[in-house]
């Protein structure tokens, strides 16, 4: 019994620790690539979609999911406005794709090095800017800030 509630506390109440909610963030983010990924090849193969607005399409689908994850699993403290907050978390996550689209424009194209070397770094650099980001900026504790 002391286990299973161990592990409900660990994989489903709220936290307020970074070292949860890291291994939170990363499985949502995930689910959103997956989401992503799946969407993208559905539209394209199934649908017959350009692969524009098929990607697109896939990446607001898994950003939506990633917000909604980072809402109500990753991050205890909830937004005072759902729309506002999705909105910053979209403006949030677009530095994000910022941060990849530079890492991959000077690592591969500018310094030769294979894009899947490129990418990996670039997905390390922009997931510690969008969990970094969401945490202080939108899903801050308002109560530890005025302390």
């Amino acid at each position: 019994m002391f286990v299973a509630l161990k592990l409900k506390r660990w994989v489903a109440d709220p936290v307020e620790s970074i070292f949860m909610q890291v291994p939170r963030a990363l499985a949502a983010s995930v689910l959103a690539l997956a989401v992503d990924f799946i969407l993208l090849e559905l539209c394209i193969r199934l649908v017959g979609m350009s692969a524009v607005p098929a990607a697109i399409l896939g990446y607001l689908a898994g950003g939506v999911l990633q917000y909604v994850l980072c809402s109500v699993w990753v991050f205890s403290t909830s937004l005072k406005s759902d729309a506002a907050g999705f909105l910053v978390f979209t403006v949030l996550s677009l530095v994000g794709l910022g941060i990849t689209w530079i890492v991959v424009l000077v690592a591969h194209d500018w310094a030769g090095l294979p894009v899947e070397i490129a990418k990996v770094g670039a997905v390390g650099l922009a997931f510690t800017w969008n969990f970094l980001s969401r945490k202080y900026l939108l899903f801050r504790n308002e109560n530890a800030i005025a302390k």
